[in-house]
């Protein structure tokens, strides 16, 4: 199975510092196989066999005993991640109006979730006001456009309280790794 790792906070700050060929290692290492890495902040696919929990367990362990790294890894396979695209639940103009706003970079985000969220967490999401920023949850993604950089969206800073494993991808990032996962 293709699998794509999202690894939360890689080479963000100066913390979780690695290089990619270090990474790719790594998993190397772990057993997966057809390993690469998209751009420096931690995406990686690759194929196994092995269930995502199990996975998912063999990456965090790996970086943990070998670069010193904790994080999480959030997963999707590349049928996931393909879905995750074609149900995109913005229509093409709503997206560039608030792209037409942020004069600060990227506008349209995915937050990646580990795993759906429970009862508690989503009644504080649907507590949630989201300004001029707009959310959407579908399953264990919610699509994200904020009007303004996503470090000073409130929404963003809010999300980031209600599901502290989360990790975010920019769309683009996200249609890169879609097209490398079909490779």
């Amino acid at each position: 199975m293709r699998y794509i790792a999202l690894l939360r906070g890689i080479n963000v700050g100066t913390s979780g510092r690695i290089r990619m060929d270090a990474l790719k290692a790594l998993m190397e290492q772990a057993g997966f196989s057809r390993v690469e890495t998209y751009i420096q902040s931690g995406n990686v696919l690759f194929d196994s066999d092995l269930p995502e929990s199990a996975v998912k367990n063999a990456i965090e362990h790996t970086l943990k005993e070998g670069a010193n790294i904790s994080t999480t890894a959030v997963l999707r396979t590349a049928e996931e991640l393909h879905a995750l695209l074609l149900g995109c639940p913005f229509s093409p103009e709503q997206i560039e109006r608030v792209q037409a706003v942020n004069t600060e970079g990227e506008s349209f985000y995915v937050c990646l979730l580990p795993q759906e969220p429970d009862a508690q967490q989503r009644e504080k999401l649907a507590k949630l006001e989201p300004g001029e920023d707009m959310y959407e949850l579908v399953g264990r993604d919610i699509y994200l456009l904020v009007t303004q950089s996503i470090r000073l969206s409130k929404l963003a800073i809010r999300l980031q309280k209600i599901f502290p494993e989360m990790t975010n991808r920019n769309w683009n990032t996200i249609r890169k790794l879609n097209d490398l996962s079909l490779l």
